[in-house]
């Protein structure tokens, strides 16, 4: 176990430092360049790390190589989220971000299920070449992509004064937009634990509390949530276009803490379990298709797209790691153990939620006076 904890931070460290090579795909007009190249990568990486002979002893190496994929695999995502931002349409953010999100929770716990069983019925390595096969095929799509270009972006005169200008460009975006009015607030609801879906992390360690079987926790952690996940996320994302998305995500924050206070009340039985486990997924699923959609409609515009895309994300990555350590450490209050947890994980959430209610009424709903009519 030791080991394993070991190996996976450091594989999936990337995910929290890519914010160091992030701004080099906005220095040009080629993000759909970055995907594909990322995509490939990560394709490959899938085949050795399948591959790789013996890897328990070779750690130092395997592990080396799942870090190199996990880069590989973030980078992409990056540049991807760079092209969601530049290509949709602004009545389409919430739905772009549905979409992304489905994919997110929910093709990424089909792909582990699958993964999983092919390799328990087949082999590691059968499973990493329909992994690596399924990765080229769906990035395939990046062909039917047309990048819209900043003409900015694209290098003029001298390469070197045109890629120290282009810098300059994206330093400044970035800057301009964090310590701007919008983006102040942004970072705040980002921070905020709104919806951070922490539970998700841990419904696998409860399931002794509620006497559930194991093929049972595979199911519902699996394939279950996946699928309530991803309707979810469709769902959200729908929402979040009709309204405003500030308020659509502050409003599936809501559903979500519902869902928890729901699970914490029933019987701790494995029904309890199963319906309250895939509520919640479902609620979450939403809430992350509106933190989306709500972060397009920010970073649109701007050098430094893909840049304030990966920061406002990172910012909710350290809301989700809080909220899960804190709904862990609840389970020992007064030993009332994994009731404590969901209720504390509800709670958590209505104090994102209030914190959300403050900026709506304070900031979100003035508007700036209009100027005076001249003749």
């Amino acid at each position: 176990l030791a080991e394993i904890g070991v190996l996976s931070g450091t594989a999936f460290s990337p995910h929290a430092w890519k914010l160091l090579w992030v701004p080099l795909i906005d220095l040009g007009p080629w993000r759909r360049v970055w995907y594909g190249v990322s995509t490939l990568l990560t394709a490959l990486l899938l085949l050795a790390c399948a591959m790789f002979p013996e890897p328990a002893r070779h750690l130092g190496l395997f592990t080396l190589l799942l870090t190199a994929l996990q880069a590989a695999a973030t980078t992409a995502h990056a540049a991807l989220n760079g092209l969601m931002a530049t290509t949709s349409k602004p009545s389409d953010k919430g739905r772009t971000g549905g979409w992304q999100m489905a994919g997110n929770v929910g093709s990424t716990a089909m792909m582990g299920a699958l993964a999983i069983f092919l390799a328990t019925q087949f082999s590691r390595q059968v499973a990493g070449i329909v992994l690596a096969t399924l990765v080229l095929a769906s990035g395939a799509g990046i062909f039917w992509i047309t990048e819209r270009h900043d003409p900015s972006a694209v290098p003029t005169g001298p390469l070197f004064k045109a890629a120290v200008d282009r810098v300059k460009s994206i330093v400044m975006d970035l800057v301009k937009t964090a310590f701007s009015r919008d983006g102040l607030i942004m970072l705040v609801l980002c921070l905020a634990p709104v919806s951070c879906g922490a539970l998700s992390n841990l419904f696998s360690a409860m399931a002794g509390a509620y006497q559930v079987p194991e093929h049972t926790v595979e199911m519902v952690n699996g394939p279950g949530m996946a699928v309530t996940g991803a309707v979810g996320s469709l769902m959200g994302g729908w929402l979040s276009d009709r309204m405003n998305r500030k308020l659509a995500y502050a409003l599936m924050g809501g559903a979500t803490a519902m869902a928890a206070f729901a699970m914490a009340a029933g019987p701790m039985t494995t029904s309890t379990y199963i319906w309250g486990s895939l509520a919640y997924s479902f609620a979450n699923g939403a809430g992350f298709a509106a933190f989306a959609g709500m972060v397009l409609e920010m970073v649109s515009d701007g050098a430094a797209v893909t840049t304030k895309y990966s920061l406002f994300v990172a910012a909710s990555n350290f809301a989700i790691s809080y909220t899960t350590a804190l709904d862990g450490h609840a389970s020992e209050f007064r030993g009332i153990g994994t009731r404590a947890t969901i209720a504390a994980d509800g709670l958590i959430t209505l104090v994102g939620i209030s914190i959300v209610a403050v900026i709506f009424v304070l900031f979100l709903r003035k508007k700036p006076a209009a100027a005076p009519a001249t003749a």
